[in-house]
């Protein structure tokens, strides 16, 4: 039987949420709770991951996703809410200072209006997400797993909640092109972004080469409020506002894309002329 690893809780959230789910674990398996040791390979198989990814949370390693979460504290007969919101609170946190206004309005919005030299964040998959941030990115594996973890389960719940968005997407016809160096990925997302295209409240359009375009990316949102707000961002840098003056120029200038950019017929007629070069 593999020795507990002593875990210093105050080292920070996923160190604190590792000893929370060893102590649990522990506590059960002292109890013998149901007949079982409550290994960590028990525990995995109640929660339906690998032995090692038990040993990634406990450690404080790699922190659970929610989904994870939520199955821990069933197992463990946690309290519903004990992890999962801790791990809300990680996921806040670990994002970047300049991003965060962004990230905590984007649950509000109602309207988004979306133009990048890239697939927007929440219409990516996870092998398009990866390639971008193994592009762009430098250090811990485990911190750029955790980063991507992040980005589709926020475009998760935005898709899966009660009340999705209404978005408008404009990419530049070269995202079409690259291969990202990861063919399978590319070809994944392409099929991915007409799938979207078939949701009656997402447009994807695309902005043929010709047109004009503007360097890096930017996001209009409308709350439910009434209130908007843009956000814009670039290689390590990025910009939020809610300034009247600031909204009315990125949206003259999203105008003035979509006036260039095609309909959302013709631009899955483009995505499905993309998708031959990867078959």
């Amino acid at each position: 039987m593999t020795k507990a690893r002593d875990v210093d809780p105050s080292e920070g959230i996923e160190q604190y949420i590792g000893r929370t789910v060893q102590d649990a674990r522990l506590a059960l398996r002292k109890a013998k709770f149901e007949g079982h040791e409550w290994t960590q390979s028990y525990l995995a198989t109640r929660v339906f991951v690998a032995q090692s990814r038990i040993s990634e949370v406990e450690t404080g390693d790699v922190p659970p996703d929610t989904e994870l979460a939520r199955n821990l504290e069933k197992a463990l007969g946690v309290r519903s809410g004990t992890i999962e919101n801790l791990v809300r609170i990680l996921n806040r946190e670990s994002v970047r200072d300049y991003a965060k206004p962004y990230v905590r309005r984007l649950s509000e919005a109602q309207m988004i209006h979306d133009f990048g030299l890239i697939v927007p964040g929440l219409l990516q998959t996870k092998g398009y997400a990866s390639a971008l941030v193994l592009a762009g990115q430098a250090g811990d594996p485990k911190d750029m797993k955790r980063f991507v973890d992040q980005r589709m389960e926020r475009a998760k719940r935005l898709w899966e909640g009660e009340n999705p968005p209404w978005m408008t997407a404009i990419i530049y016809e070269a995202v079409l092109r690259s291969d990202m160096g990861n063919p399978d990925a590319a070809c994944e997302q392409l099929q991915h972004l007409l799938k979207a295209q078939e949701q009656p409240n997402i447009s994807v359009r695309v902005l043929p080469f010709g047109a004009a375009i503007v360097s890096g990316s930017f996001t209009l949102l409308t709350l439910s409020n009434g209130r908007r707000a843009t956000y814009t961002e670039g290689f390590s840098t990025g910009s939020y506002s809610d300034e009247t003056a600031e909204v009315m120029r990125f949206q003259k200038v999203c105008d003035r894309l979509a006036e260039d950019a095609e309909s959302a017929q013709r631009s899955s007629g483009l995505i499905h002329e993309a998708l031959k070069r990867f078959k």
